[in-house]
């Protein structure tokens, strides 16, 4: 009995396939839009992942406060070499420290020239922010030591500036308001991409000691550390160890007796990931379901054409009672054939959605994440909504007067 209501109601269908479509129509677009959006945002959630992953796993940074205290004065104070030493040797569980001083700095090589990020880093640098080296070598320890005139650059800084000219051993001048400095090439970092909204291969870099006596504020050398990158190893809790940082420093620049307010802050990368993740998540779910509107409105749709199916199909079915059709098969007809609109613009939805996902990943540069769970979620809400505003009308359907409904014009 399933399966003939199931062929009548294709039957029937590929008679009105027009209006069936546009039965439809609301069904596959509120299908579609819910699938679009959340593949759309866990794609741009595991982008953000990715970006911060880029910056350093488990990664702590520490820069000068910003604004003023409590007298006016600025919060602003460098960081210098003995708290780096300090930190490294009193707080367990890191992995590796970079001290690192940063700007931005005019970068030219013959007639080319663009402004790039400039940063003087130690040996952990490497480490703390993952970088390989994709042409060259990195510093060596007598050139860290030293402060040797010796660069290496991000691949964006060498398509721009070299393109396909020879980049070990080529000079390049580097220079903004604080100094100026022509360095040697002695290396291209693998290519990183987008990282944190900035192009991590938009840098140059230099040994520290170099960076702070040329391009570094007020030259003060290793008193000019404006930030310390700090990598964690794997388990260890970064909140604990900010607040074990934080007293570090307050006792060292003595804070806590002076009732001042810290003039330094930590950033944690690990917190801001879960905290933009779990902001992505709710904006997604939240435009998600603004968006499964659109499934309900389409499922009134459906609820009116099956009301007016009945209608035009009055004789039917009353020549369907009259010959012994019982009023519970009367309304499984017209209850599958509510199921079978509302299923097929499900299904043609989820396709849809499948196409227009994967073109809108890659125009937006966003991770594909297409997930098959919550397709079939909105498969069976789509085939519920069938049941749920399908069941009026096929209920008024099998209620009807076998002689009214003959009767009927």
């Amino acid at each position: 009995m399933i399966l003939n209501a199931f062929i009548l109601a294709f039957r029937q269908i590929s008679r009105n396939y027009l209006r069936a479509i546009l039965t439809m129509l609301g069904i596959i677009i509120g299908t579609g839009s819910v699938i679009v959006m959340i593949t759309l945002g866990n794609g741009m959630s595991k982008k953000v992942k990715e970006n911060i992953s880029m910056l350093g796993n488990n990664l702590l940074i520490l820069m000068p406060a910003r604004g003023l205290d409590t007298t006016g004065q600025s919060l602003r104070q460098y960081f210098n070499i003995q708290e780096v030493e300090l930190i490294k040797d009193r707080i367990f569980g890191i992995n590796a420290i970079a001290p690192l001083g940063s700007g931005s700095s005019l970068i030219q090589y013959k007639q080319n020239s663009r402004e790039s990020e400039t940063l003087g880093v130690s040996k952990e640098y490497f480490i703390v922010g993952n970088w390989e080296i994709d042409i060259g070598r990195e510093f060596l320890d007598d050139e860290y030591t030293s402060g040797a005139n010796v660069c290496i650059i991000g691949s964006s800084v060498k398509s721009s500036l070299f393109g396909n000219n020879e980049v070990l051993g080529s000079r390049i001048k580097v220079g903004n308001k604080e100094g100026s400095i022509i360095c040697e090439c002695i290396g291209v970092l693998k290519e990183k991409g987008q990282g944190g909204g900035n192009d991590q291969d938009e840098v140059v870099l230099f040994p520290l000691k170099s960076y702070l006596r040329t391009l570094g504020r007020e030259k003060q050398s290793i008193n000019n550390i404006n930030q310390i990158l700090i990598s964690l190893k794997d388990g260890i809790d970064s909140k604990q160890k900010t607040e074990e940082i934080k007293v570090l420093l307050r006792e060292t620049r003595n804070i806590d007796k002076s009732g001042k307010l810290d003039n330094f802050e930590i950033r944690d990368t690990k917190q801001f990931e879960e905290t933009l993740t779990s902001t992505m998540r709710m904006l997604t779910l939240f435009i998600g379901a603004i968006a499964g509107v659109s499934l309900i409105v389409g499922g009134i749709g459906i609820m009116n054409i099956m009301l007016v199916s009945v209608t035009e199909r009055t004789k039917e079915i009353g020549t369907r009672l009259a010959i012994g059709a019982l009023e519970n098969e009367v309304l499984l007809q017209f209850l599958i054939e509510s199921i079978v609109i509302s299923s097929l613009g499900g299904t043609i939805g989820i396709v849809l959605a499948f196409i227009i996902s994967f073109i809108l990943s890659i125009i937006m540069a966003i991770p594909f994440v297409f997930s098959a769970i919550i397709a079939f979620i909105a498969f069976i809400f789509s085939a519920f909504l069938g049941v749920l505003f399908g069941y009026l009308p096929a209920k008024r359907a099998s209620k009807l007067n076998p002689i009214d409904a003959l009767r009927h014009e």
